[in-house]
């Protein structure tokens, strides 16, 4: 069975609208509608739970009514951090094996292939997260001054992110910690390994203006390209 946690638990503040930013228009259709057409299209019979933010539960079922296909099969409340989020997605996932990604609602261009070849290397090694390498220079700040870190080793970490689900269940069962970003600091705190996949440029998470304006240019890109 494949299973996806959509995370939506924000109220996307930094977007400066007055509409969450899972929600806004990405040209003729919310964020959000974009993000679960990828997965479907990559994961036939996904079973999707999205995780909310409590005020915004009509908003969705706005977006259900004007476009039927993006219905979901559970909606759960967001907690206050993403640790307590995800971990209410799992908490109303059926208790048999198979594999979980989870994934930002606010990374709608999220390709295909990246979407199968998380779930494919999670079946594989247990977990997978999709990289992408680093293109600015980054400095390490310190009370000594700053200091340049080796670029070649360094990746940016994307969603989805990809594991066993009995297994990340296990790993879900402790307390919150300030290290815990993603799914993989939690997964690897369990001392559980996880496996790199080629992640994808296009698959940028919404989080200012600047972020909705890059993602309008590559959808752009995309139509374009398909046409």
């Amino acid at each position: 069975m494949r299973f996806l946690i959509l995370v939506a638990g924000g109220t996307g503040t930094r977007m400066n609208r007055p509409v969450a930013k899972q929600f806004l228009p990405l040209g003729d259709r919310p964020v959000i509608v974009h993000t679960l057409e990828r997965f479907r299209e990559a994961v036939p019979d996904l079973f999707v739970v999205l995780v909310l933010h409590e005020s915004l539960h009509e908003e969705w079922a706005e977006v259900v009514r004007a476009h039927p296909t993006a219905a979901v099969d559970r909606v759960v409340n967001g907690g206050a951090e993403r640790f307590h989020s995800v971990r209410n997605g799992l908490d109303v996932l059926p208790a048999e094996p198979g594999l979980v990604g989870i994934h930002d609602a606010v990374r709608p261009l999220v390709e295909v292939e990246t979407i199968r070849r998380c779930y494919e290397a999670a079946e594989a090694f247990g977990g997978a997260i999709p990289l992408v390498p680093v293109k600015d220079t980054i400095r390490r700040i310190g009370e000594g001054g700053s200091a340049p870190l080796d670029r070649a080793e360094l990746r940016a970490v994307q969603t989805p992110q990809v594991f066993d689900l009995p297994a990340l269940r296990d790993a879900y069962a402790v307390e919150y910690a300030p290290h815990f970003t993603d799914d993989a600091t939690v997964w690897e705190a369990s001392g559980r390994p996880v496996a790199p996949v080629e992640g994808d440029l296009h698959n940028i998470k919404l989080t200012t203006p600047e972020d909705l304006l890059s993602a309008e240019a590559f959808l752009a890109l995309r139509r374009d390209a398909a046409e």
